[in-house]
């Protein structure tokens, strides 16, 4: 079957089909912001507005920062965002992921506004002064309208803070001998799309890698300033114990753990932080 796009349609069904399914293998903190599979979390990158981020008070001095989640899945990043004091809404296309995030919310007994809105087509959310999202934008159907969209919901002095996924983790693993592995990217430029199937193998959706300079051209027009870009590496997970993983690393899995000998090699997302003028 050749796979056309992701359509919202297509989505929400292919996600609906996994929500169940991929929050119960993969753990996702809701005591750290999270930035991919088994990276840092920001209690150590610290990309995060400093009254925002964890263990800094800021449950007293954030009540009044609005936060919105592009792509949230269950929200875990916004529960955290909540648990220090913010205003959160939560989007995502998959009415399964969000009725995860809201039992969670309640048992973390936060308040998160989890709406069903595709990225692609964001309207009367409001204005905020933090817009964040996780690995969401490789399944856009137009990545540039999402970043112009939230440039354009940015307060003055406001950040975005994306996440996606790296175009080098678009190529091919391959064994080049001497029981040695190595990367095969056939077209850095375009790079082919990760088809993915649901655990049925009923439906379908697709990551998209793009160039970094490509992601940069559509921050730059859309106005943002990108104050921090980064590549960064998985935790030493070989070296850690269960109980330092479960504390240092909020994003984990069986899964990913198995690909960490390739994971350490090429970075698997790459991170901009960018603020609005």
């Amino acid at each position: 079957m050749q796979f056309k796009g992701n359509s919202d349609q297509s989505s929400a069904r292919y996600w609906d089909d996994l929500a169940e399914l991929y929050q119960q293998e993969t753990r996702i903190s809701t005591d750290d912001f999270h930035y991919g599979p088994l990276l840092p979390g920001d209690s150590q990158l610290k990309l995060l507005p400093a009254r925002l981020r964890q263990g800094s008070g800021a449950a007293r001095t954030a009540d009044k920062i609005r936060c919105l989640e592009i792509g949230s899945g269950a929200g875990q990043n916004s529960i955290f965002l909540a648990k220090q004091g913010a205003q959160c809404i939560a989007t995502d296309i998959s009415e399964k992921q969000l009725e995860h995030g809201r039992r969670l919310a309640d048992a973390e007994k936060v308040e998160v506004d989890f709406r069903r809105v595709s990225m692609d087509s964001m309207v009367g959310l409001g204005t905020f002064d933090l817009i964040h999202s996780t690995y969401a934008l490789p399944f856009s159907a137009n990545p540039g309208k999402v970043i112009a969209d939230a440039a354009a919901m940015l307060n003055p002095g406001g950040t975005f803070l994306l996440t996606t996924g790296h175009p080098l983790y678009a190529g091919e693993w391959l064994e080049v001998g001497d029981g040695e592995e190595g990367l095969f990217l056939p077209d850095y430029f375009r790079p082919e799309p990760d088809v993915r199937m649901s655990m049925d193998d009923k439906t379908m959706s697709a990551a998209h890698y793009w160039p970094i300079s490509a992601v940069m051209e559509w921050i730059h027009s859309a106005g943002l300033v990108v104050e921090r870009l980064l590549e960064p590496a998985p935790m030493p997970i070989p070296e850690m114990s269960e109980a330092e993983i479960r504390a240092k690393v909020p994003y984990d899995s069986a899964g990913w753990r198995s690909l960490y000998p390739q994971l350490a090699r090429i970075p698997v997302v790459v991170i901009f932080k960018c603020n609005a003028l």
